[in-house]
Formats: structure tokens, sequence, C-alpha cells
């Protein structure tokens, strides 16, 4: 599928939740509020990056990937949410060359750093191609994007601001290079969340039937325990509101 087409779509997709094309997209938190889309963290094996069921309107991801990861898995599985033929997908690693997969992938990229603001941002930090890029660079386009180091380094690869020779450098030291240079780097570490989580729309819609009398506390819990919310039905955080 063209690239242009792909953008489009992408920013499409950014008008639907509200986000112009100059601002990074927070996809948590905009997703779980979303009022159709249940989303699910779950510990699949490594080799599935994520889920999309369109008739139950699921995404779920891996909740044991990076955070910039889950971003990225997030913004493939809603261009098989919207675009996709097909009513359910598994995302593998494996399976990155395949056609729709591909473009899912180049999809993500969009939507996550849109085009003209990932420009503006190259040229800002190169001033405008006369500075090579480096680490430190590399480290602000994905820190601002919120995204992983690959998916930062394919899409340098993919406009040509870099070759794939010169991107393998990066690969390595993540992590530590980031603390040297003073960056959260909760971005490239993994949740390592044991257990699965829902978010989003099945919570609302169990809850307004409770609320309208049309399902009993009982069976409210039930539909919470499946959804691996034990946490709402036992109130494990335990925690007291804090008004500031």
């Amino acid at each position: 599928m063209d690239r242009l087409v792909l953008q489009r779509r992408a920013l499409s997709i950014r008008e639907h939740f509200g986000v112009d094309d100059n601002s990074p997209m927070d996809l948590f938190s905009l997703v779980h509020t979303n009022s159709d889309i249940t989303l699910i963290f779950y510990p699949f094996k490594e080799e599935i990056s994520g889920v999309c069921i369109k008739s139950a309107n699921l995404i779920a991801i891996n909740s044991n990937s990076t955070l910039g990861r889950q971003a990225f898995s997030i913004a493939h599985e809603l261009y098989h949410y919207f675009y996709d033929g097909e009513k359910t997908s598994i995302s593998l690693y494996t399976q990155a060359n395949f056609k729709v997969e591909k473009e899912a992938n180049l999809f993500a990229s969009y939507l996550l750093m849109p085009d003209s603001s990932f420009t503006r941002f190259y040229n800002k930090l190169t001033k405008d191609g006369t500075k090579k890029i480096d680490l430190h660079d590399i480290l602000e386009i994905e820190q601002y994007f919120r995204v992983s180091r690959n998916a930062v380094l394919v899409r340098l690869i993919q406009e040509e601001y870099m070759t794939s020779e010169e991107s393998e450098q990066y690969k390595r030291n993540i992590v530590k290079n980031a603390k040297k240079y003073g960056f959260d780097v909760s971005l490239y570490l993994s949740t390592d969340i044991e257990e699965p989580k829902t978010y989003g729309s099945y919570l609302k819609k169990a809850l307004e039937l409770k609320d309208l009398g049309l399902i009993s506390d009982g069976k409210y819990e039930e539909y919470l325990l499946e959804a691996f919310r034990s946490d709402i039905v036992f109130d494990d955080n335990g925690e007291e509101d804090i008004y500031d």
C-alpha cells in the first residue's frame, strides 16, 4: 500500500482520538478511555506482540514487552481494528514481513510519529541535516514520541536519514546510555506484569448493566473476575484517596 495512504489513515485515527499531528500520542490513556475498545494487558509468549478481535472490540497486547514496544503494539493493533478486513488477527514478530503486518507497522510508526512532526523534530536536532544525527538526538526522539529504540531506528532508515549499518551502533547499552544522559529509562524496560489486566469498554459496560439493575452485584463481580480485575472486587489496593 502507498505510504501516503497509510500516513492519511494514521492522521485520521489521530483525529478520531482528538490528537493533532504535532503532539505526542498517549495511546495507553486514549484507548483506556475509549468508549468502544476493551484493552487487555496479557503476558503472552514472547513471539506474540498483540491480538485484535474486532467482533469483540478487543485489543490485547503483550504485557511482558517494554513500555515503548507496548505503545507500538497498540498502534499496530489499531490498524487491524480500523482497517484490516480480518475479524481476528494475532501479530507475531515472525510475521513482520507479511504484507498486512508491514502495513500495520508502518501505520503504527506514522500514528505515533506523524511525518510532518517527525521531520520537523529531525531537522531541529540536526540543524536541517547539516549535523549528523547522534545518540542524544535519538534519545530525544524516542523520549518525545514515547516509542522504542527499534521504532526510531527503523523510521530513520525508512526516511533515509540513516543506513542500516549506521544504526547497529545504537542497538547496544540502551538503558545505560539513557541513564547517562539523564533520561527516564522506564520506556526501555519490561513492565513484567504477571497478572492480566482489562481496561476500557468492558468495565464501563459491566458497571452500566449493574447500575441499570440488569445484573446482580454477584454477576457484576463475576464479570470483573473474568476480566482479571479482582483488584476492583476485593479492593486490593487498599489506598486512601488523596485530593490535592
